[in-house]
């Protein structure tokens, strides 16, 4: 796997587990202190791996980066699904101060310009690097950026992202409980913006295909569709 490639020009360092929460079901949140001088552009993912963890299988996990520079702490939003893998138990096991090894962060799901119109499509879970971007972006009252969110049960960050939408004339906001829904939006969206926006579209694979697919139908091209293969949740 190409990610492989990475490992030996990836620059990497230590952070140390602050908190781990369990807001919702199955959603999680960690929290890490980084080492001095590390940085990264919102949206962007790491390679995790858990250095006094054994593990059985793969010993190595990307997650997208949940949290802006300015935030001074990294952190990343997962999900367990119902058979939780021996990496996210050992994972979530972590406690305050126990260290995390990072490579990167690194990637292509970030800002293209610093004009555009911006749409970004949320699977559950996958709101984690538009939700990093989003904080990036929240003193601005002037780009405009709509966000078409979908979750069937908990909208991770959800209660955030409504307060700062709510008095931000530039920031519309489309939360959903079913796909149907985002999609009927993403295509008013797609056809009234068509190619004047850059999209960004974050969730399990299947999902990403499609909206693409459903964005891509009203002339915009694929450079402009943002997405990232090593996205991990």
């Amino acid at each position: 796997m190409i990610i492989l490639d990475y490992f030996g020009i990836l620059k990497k360092s230590v952070a140390r587990v602050e908190s781990i929460d369990n807001p919702y079901g199955d959603y999680y949140t960690v929290k890490m202190k980084l080492a001095a001088g590390v940085s990264w552009t919102p949206g962007e993912h790491a390679i995790f791996t858990l250095p006094q963890k054994e593990i059985e299988g793969k010993k190595w996990r990307p997650f997208s980066v949940a949290s802006a520079p300015v935030d001074g702490y990294l952190m990343i939003g997962t999900r367990t699904g119902k058979e939780m893998s021996n990496f996210k138990q050992a994972l979530l096991s972590l406690e305050p101060g126990d260290p995390v090894t990072v490579r990167g962060p690194f990637g292509w799901f970030k800002l293209q310009d610093e004009t555009s119109p911006l749409v970004f499509v949320a699977g559950g879970v996958g709101i984690t690097p538009i939700w990093a971007i989003l904080k990036y972006l929240e003193g601005d009252t002037d780009r405009i950026r709509t966000l078409i969110y979908t979750a069937r049960d908990y909208h991770l960050f959800g209660e955030e992202i409504e307060e700062m939408a709510k008095d931000n004339p530039a920031f519309d906001l489309y939360m959903t409980s079913s796909s149907k829904e985002a999609k009927a939006k993403v295509e008013e969206v797609a056809g009234r913006l068509g190619a004047e926006a850059h999209y960004f579209v974050s969730g399990a694979p299947k999902f990403i295909k499609s909206v693409r697919e459903q964005i891509m139908a009203h002339g915009v091209s694929s450079k402009k569709v943002i997405f990232d293969p090593f996205i991990g949740f």
